[in-house]
């Protein structure tokens, strides 16, 4: 089955970013979480906010969702204040949130009819249903899900009203791969139609070949951004030396020791202490070395 296709409203407009954050400050008490954070989403692009917990991602969408007032800077969502904004702007900005606010003691499927039927131009909820797999449990009470479902269940509650702008934390948490896989599909899906995807993760396999652009933030600040491959670059022309990088897909498990093994002769034959590494992402690495950096 194809993802389903939303198709962003009137008001879209290519030149306008859907979401602009500039110098944003949220204090809690006596902790800064957000430290004058700046970053831009755009329309049709998957921007993916990285960072360990406690970085300051959560208090960033939570003021870019209205749940939250910022202490300073400015947040505009589809043009409007967020915490200003009225319903009918509301209704144009999904959002989900890990493994909250779902009616624990309705039954899947009615829950996301239920949501549907608050948008005048849902998606087809039996077709989003199937692609989500939410069929398979449509009448299991809500806090009887595991996780997992209760992930693909929000996701699209986000989904159904056909937003122009998504918000989604953890979007493949608990799920299986075979169903991750299906997720990350539907989000450059989303993408592809027009719409700005906002999302948090800490898994690698969300990030690459789905983001258009990451936000690194450390201790509530912003540490890196840009495309991936903009931010694993200049990561590695900052510490002033040249890194050569090469990918080995379809390496037979046989014979990886070994050959990383001859790589690393070969290295060492021209000066050139290298380190291998199997299946790991370079953008892991990066993400690594930056949030600790802020340590």
């Amino acid at each position: 089955m194809t993802a389903p296709s939303p198709v962003p409203s009137s008001a879209y407009r290519a030149e306008t970013p859907a979401l602009e954050i500039t110098g944003l400050v949220k204090n809690y008490g006596t902790v800064r979480a957000a430290d004058g954070i700046s970053l831009t989403a755009r329309r049709g692009e998957v921007t993916a906010l990285l960072g360990p917990n406690g970085a300051g991602k959560t208090t960033t969408i939570s003021c870019a969702t209205g749940l939250l007032r910022p202490d300073a800077g400015t947040v505009r969502v589809l043009g409007e204040d967020p915490w200003r904004a009225s319903a009918a702007h509301r209704a144009h900005v999904g959002v989900m949130i890990q493994d909250g606010g779902l009616a624990s003691g309705a039954r899947a499927m009615d829950l996301l009819r239920y949501g549907a039927s608050l948008h005048v131009d849902p998606l087809d909820v039996d077709e989003l249903a199937a692609h989500l797999g939410i069929d398979a449990f449509a009448r299991t009470l809500v806090r009887r899900l595991s996780g997992g479902q209760r992930q693909r269940l929000g996701l699209a509650l986000a989904l159904v009203g056909r937003p122009e702008l998504v918000f989604l934390d953890e979007p493949t948490a608990g799920m299986d791969a075979a169903i991750s896989r299906t997720v990350r599909h539907l989000i450059r899906s989303l993408a592809r139609t027009g719409t700005a995807v906002v999302l948090t993760t800490h898994l690698m396999d969300d990030v690459e070949g789905v983001a258009d652009q990451v936000v690194v933030i450390a201790r509530g600040s912003v540490v890196a951004s840009g495309s991936p491959e903009e931010v694993i670059a200049s990561h590695h022309e900052a510490d002033g030396t040249v890194h050569l990088s090469a990918t080995a897909a379809g390496v037979d498990p046989a014979v990886a020791v070994t050959l990383g093994t001859e790589l690393r002769a070969a290295a060492r034959r021209r000066g050139v202490d290298l380190h291998v590494t199997t299946g790991a992402a370079d953008l892991e690495s990066v993400l690594l070395d930056l949030t600790q950096e802020r340590r």
